[in-house]
C-alpha cells in the first residue's frame, strides 16, 4: 500500500447518506469507496479521456447509416453533384 495523505472533503448530504448506506451493504469503509471511485476516475481520464458507457446515447446512432450504396467513398461527387470524378 502507498503512503496515505490525509485530506478533508466536504460532500453533500445525500452523497454522505448514500455512501453510508453502502458502508452497511459493503463493509467496505466510508474512506475506501471514495479512494476506488477516485482511482477509476483518474485511470478511465488517463486511459482515453471520456470513457463512454453503455448506456450512453450516442450508442443510439449505430447503424443509423448503414443503408445505401457502399461505394460512396469512392463516388462521392457522383452523389453529392451528379456528375462522375474525372479517371
Amino acid at each position: 500500500m502507498s503512503t496515505m495523505v490525509r485530506t478533508q472533503v466536504y460532500l453533500p448530504k445525500d452523497v454522505y447518506e448514500e455512501l453510508q448506506a453502502r458502508v452497511k451493504l459493503t463493509g467496505l469503509s466510508m474512506a475506501e469507496q471514495i479512494r476506488r471511485a477516485l482511482r477509476e476516475y483518474l485511470q478511465s481520464e488517463q486511459d482515453e479521456g471520456v470513457v463512454l458507457r453503455d448506456d450512453d446515447p450516442i450508442w443510439q446512432i449505430v447503424g443509423a447509416a448503414s443503408s445505401g450504396p457502399n461505394d460512396v467513398s469512392v463516388h462521392h461527387d457522383k452523389y453529392l453533384y451528379g456528375w462522375q470524378k474525372d479517371q
